[in-house]
């Protein structure tokens, strides 16, 4: 089969000139060379590396698609946008949703903008023929998001549009971008806003009259379709209850319309309707702006998240931030639980004037004025999580740390030990590496995810949906990776599960490499505050065996002998682990029953709380079985396949491995996905 080469948009920005040329991708360094084949955001990474490598003295600007958006599968309809973070002058990328990537697949496979433009309230515009041209729109820097957004698609109806706020043209390091929904949804931990502002841009537009070139489906079956994702339990919970569906105490109830990507039946976003405006919302920014700056009620993190939307500037690094300076004793103004201070801080930022100046530089530059140690990783805000799964995943991952790009969702969000050790095979699972406390087996559980979760964002597919299909079991990875891979992927490396992770391995160690060109060193996986977790047998040491990685954080020869193969995967050396037991307590089993308590449409189906009788102690699928036996209704959320779909949780400790359930047990149910 024809190894076609991807077309990259080039665009030139120097001072009011615009100069576009078209150009096929391609490397001299083999392994910049392959990742870019990959697309969409490995093409993204393989761009920012190239001009790494050749000493190029500007930083790109990068917008991609992948190969899954342009095939128009279902929940395949991001873009990623990639640069050199200024928050911490690392690589960075994100992914937005909307019209952008759709869009943008009707002219090429990336964007690459350069140069800067010095001329005022400057629109890059991008036609139906692909030709870009700069529009000036009159005052609009003097605008906030929102009401720059709306004049943009008053002027270009139905076009995307890539937004820059306040917070972007005066450079705050954690600016992020908006697209045109209503609400938007953001893009840009590391900065991708100040980015976007450096070359001189308040937006990008891109002609809606282009359309994908859709590649035709050959021998990958039938792709993963609509009703495949509504058979997942999880991803119709996450419908349901938005990215709060394991903490619905933290939101109302029923806060109105819920959005999603392009041909998702499962949207995820929450869209809260306020007399101020619509308000997207997810559960991590909420926590971000919520309790560690002494706010009580839902509704006071609501507008402050409000404000960052329409500054543009990312909450969960605004919270922090806002963290330290509510926690120094030298603040002037009183802030903790105060949300109209919280308010006026956030709202001189841009001005870089009063307390907002003291954050404008972000939580890290921070955090060392004041001499605390915070959790940060890479220089941006970090969750101190008690995960471990998670915390490694935050401190090792070179693209940041929003969670699905680091989490170990198999760690977190799959409760059956045999299914999870057949995800992860031929890795051996050692035990206790199901318990989200023991620092056993996580370092391989971490390589896996980071593996898994570059290449199907380079493919351009939801990576919830991926998440969720993994594990709750409606197909295996080799099914998914016969769906998702990208032709690349396929033609080089093979169709099945395998493949699709080597992929990704390849993926990761060049996302290494360019993270040790920009300057990273061995300190930026191991962070202070969680340095002591870190440190643990099978946490940093094992992820950096399973990845093929020195003492430095830096490729092993042998890691390098083996990017594009199979073999990327056989780094590890692993000498045999002891499984865990499932040998059946010897007490005798009698009659009793267990409490089953849960939230959302789990605890409606269920009817929460639930007396369930049945011969005890028993194992959680027993249970499950036993309430689904009693209660036919609620079985879809329960057990799949003789399998437990929701995780269980014993006052207040997650059940895990081979635990037994005794007479008298209450346990909470969670059917959630981690992540967002």
């Amino acid at each position: 089969m024809a190894r076609e080469r991807a077309e990259i948009l080039a665009i030139a920005l120097d001072s009011a000139v615009v100069r576009t040329r078209r150009v096929a991708w391609r490397s001299a360094d083999p392994h910049i060379d392959l990742v870019g084949r990959f697309g969409g955001s490995a093409l993204a990474l393989a761009i920012v590396a190239e001009d790494a490598r050749s000493g190029c003295a500007t930083v790109p600007f990068v917008i991609a698609v992948g190969d899954a958006v342009r095939r128009g599968l279902p929940t395949a309809a991001r873009a990623c946008i990639a640069s050199r973070a200024p928050l911490n002058r690392r690589y960075a990328d994100g992914h937005v949703g909307g019209r952008l990537g759709v869009q943008l697949a009707g002219h090429a496979s990336a964007l690459v903008l350069r140069g800067t433009i010095a001329v005022p309230d400057a629109v890059l515009v991008l036609d139906a023929r692909g030709v870009a041209r700069i529009e000036i729109s009159p005052g609009i820097r003097g605008l906030e998001i929102p009401e720059r957004s709306a004049r943009l698609r008053r002027v270009f109806p139905g076009s995307a549009l890539l937004v820059c706020g306040p917070a972007g043209d005066a450079r705050v390091p954690y600016a992020s971008l908006a697209n045109e929904s209503v609400p938007p949804s953001f893009v840009g931990r590391g900065g991708m806003g100040a980015v976007l502002g450096g070359l001189g841009l308040t937006a990008i537009v891109v002609d809606n009259s282009a359309h994908p070139r859709v590649i035709p489906e050959t021998d990958r079956g039938d792709p993963p379709s609509s009703a495949l994702l509504l058979e997942s339990a999880r991803l119709r919970a996450r419908a349901l209850g938005g990215t709060f569906e394991s903490r619905g105490s933290d939101a109302p109830a029923d806060p109105g319309d819920r959005k999603g990507c392009r041909g998702c039946p499962t949207p995820c976003g929450y869209v809260f309707e306020r007399s101020t405006g619509a308000i997207g919302a997810r559960q991590s920014a909420i926590e971000a702006l919520m309790r560690p700056l002494g706010l009580a009620r839902f509704e006071d993190a609501l507008t402050l998240l409000a404000r960052c939307d329409a500054l543009g500037v990312d909450a969960k690094e605004v919270g922090l931030a806002l963290s330290l300076l509510v926690g120094d004793p030298e603040t002037s103004i009183p802030l903790a639980g105060d949300v109209a201070a919280l308010v006026r801080v956030l709202d001189d930022v841009p001005m870089r004037r009063g307390l907002g100046a003291r954050i404008a530089g972000g939580s890290s530059a921070l955090a060392r004025e004041l001499g605390v140690d915070a959790p940060l990783t890479r220089g941006g805000a970090a969750r101190a999580d008690s995960d471990l799964a998670s915390l490694l995943g935050q401190c090792i991952s070179t693209r940041g740390a929003d969670p699905m790009r680091t989490f170990a969702f198999l760690a977190a969000d799959v409760p059956d030990r045999a299914r999870l050790a057949r995800l992860v095979a031929p890795w051996n699972l050692p035990a206790g590496a199901e318990d989200p406390h023991n620092p056993a087996g996580k370092g391989r559980l971490v390589a896996w995810t980071e593996s898994f979760l570059a290449v199907v964002d380079a493919a351009g597919f939801c990576a919830f949906s991926a998440a969720a299909l993994l594990a709750d079991g409606i197909v295996d990875l080799d099914e998914l990776a016969r769906w998702i891979a990208p032709e690349a992927v396929r033609l080089d490396l093979g169709e099945d599960g395998r493949a699709l992770l080597a992929a990704g391995a390849t993926i990761a160690l060049l996302q290494r490499d360019l993270a040790r060109t920009h300057g990273a060193s061995a300190d930026d996986d191991r962070p202070h505050f969680a340095a002591a977790h870190l440190d643990r047998p099978g946490m940093l040491d094992e992820y950096r065996r399973f990845r093929g990685l020195d003492a430095d954080g830096s490729p092993t020869d042998a890691a390098r002998r083996a990017v594009g193969t199979l073999a990327v995967l056989d780094l590890h050396g692993e000498l045999a682990d002891v499984a865990a037991s499932s040998i059946r307590p010897t007490v005798a089993r009698r009659r009793g029953h267990v409490v089953l308590r849960a939230t959302g449409p789990l605890g409606l189906a269920l009817g929460s709380p639930r007396r369930v009788e049945l011969d005890l102690p028993a194992s959680l699928v027993e249970v499950l079985d036993a309430a689904s036996a009693a209660h036919p209704g609620a079985r879809s959320w329960l057990v799949r396949d003789a399998h437990a779909l929701p995780i269980a949780a014993r006052g207040g400790r997650r059940l895990v491995g081979t635990e037994f359930i005794a007479d008298g047990d209450e346990l909470d149910l969670v059917l959630a996905l981690s992540g967002g």
